[in-house]
């Protein structure tokens, strides 16, 4: 599953991805395109939408990668689904890059690599992960 996402200069945009079959001992991925086609340069980040906590969001490993058509994806944040729901600030944020306001759109794809141990309960429910995109305009990132 993709997902995809439009940002312009100092927007939010967020969304909820289902981890669809989170059971012990199983993995999965679920991507997001984050396209920024504001006026003028901006730095975007991602953090979390929510906050988890739980045996669950303890035990629920993430990775989540960054690429573009010019780049190979690169590990932006690895950890528990706990400690990325702690993120929940553009200070905080992670996968920063900086969207350039020359009129073309500049994409950045995000894949979100999730597994449970196979020793770990199953979950009660189908977890998700809310992620949020944020745009600052250039001289807003420098204060």
């Amino acid at each position: 599953m993709t997902r995809a996402i439009t940002l312009t200069d100092d927007v939010t945009s967020a969304t909820w991805l289902p981890l669809h079959g989170v059971e012990p001992g199983e993995r999965g991925t679920v991507s997001v395109s984050v396209t920024f086609n504001g006026p003028a340069d901006a730095g975007v980040a991602m953090y979390s939408q929510g906050d988890a906590s739980g045996l669950l969001a303890q035990r629920l490993r993430l990775s989540i990668f960054e690429s573009t058509p010019s780049l190979m994806p690169f590990p932006v944040f690895t950890g528990t689904l706990a400690d990325f729901t702690g993120r929940t600030r553009y200070d905080q944020g992670v996968g920063r890059w900086t969207g350039h306001g020359d009129g073309r759109d500049h994409t950045v794809t995000y894949e979100v690599i999730w597994s449970l141990p196979k020793d770990a309960d199953p979950p009660d429910d189908e977890p998700k992960l809310g992620l949020v995109w944020e745009a600052r305009a250039a001289e807003a990132t420098a204060a």
